[in-house]
């Protein structure tokens, strides 16, 4: 995939390598991917939060949420979700081909709640859009919290990873729409 140049003796790690290196994540080979692809730019701050919230969340369910099982609020943020699910196809063809442990499928399960929040900072509008497939029983405050901490996290790691300036400042407005309110008092 080009992240470490093997044409010479020595093999050397490429700057696309030194931009997956800045990433920890289990999905941190599908965050480059879409990093280095583009698919993530042009993102309003709430639609990189939700979309990052798709590589990270994992729904309770057997099955994640897909792009047609939520609501998505914004056409921008759909595509950017189904471009990422190709990317994570892609790579999961890969693993496959060369056997090796397969990536988690991305799930937006948690789009809705954290776009929501990074919109308007309404917990109780968030917990309610947790709820994203009708099951009647949206995510605990705890639970909430945990997966926008997790959420911030990936998106401080966008913020000093990302080759694109204004996907950047995207990243790092989304971490102030994120926290504040409980999400805030948590971080201590």
């Amino acid at each position: 995939r080009g992240y470490i140049d093997g044409s010479g003796a020595d093999p050397k790690v490429t700057d696309d390598g030194r931009l997956l290196a800045r990433i920890y994540s289990e999905s941190d080979l599908l965050v480059a991917e879409s990093l280095r692809s583009g698919v993530w730019e042009g993102l309003q701050p709430a639609e990189l939060a939700a979309v990052l919230s798709a590589v990270l969340y994992e729904s309770r369910g057997d099955t994640p949420g897909s792009p047609d099982s939520v609501d998505v609020p914004t056409g921008r943020l759909r595509r950017a979700l189904n471009q990422t699910l190709r990317l994570w196809t892609e790579l999961r063809s890969d693993e496959q081909r060369h056997r090796i442990t397969q990536s988690r499928e991305p799930d937006n399960g948690f789009v809705p709640a954290i776009y929501r929040w990074a919109t308007s900072g309404d917990l109780a509008g968030a917990l309610a859009a947790s709820d994203a497939t009708g099951s009647g029983s949206p995510l605990s405050a705890g639970d909430f919290v945990r997966w926008c901490r997790q959420v911030l996290d990936l998106l401080d790691q966008v913020r000093n990873a990302a080759p694109d300036p204004a996907l950047r400042g995207s990243a790092k407005r989304a971490i102030s729409d994120i926290r504040r309110g409980v999400v805030a008092v948590d971080a201590g």
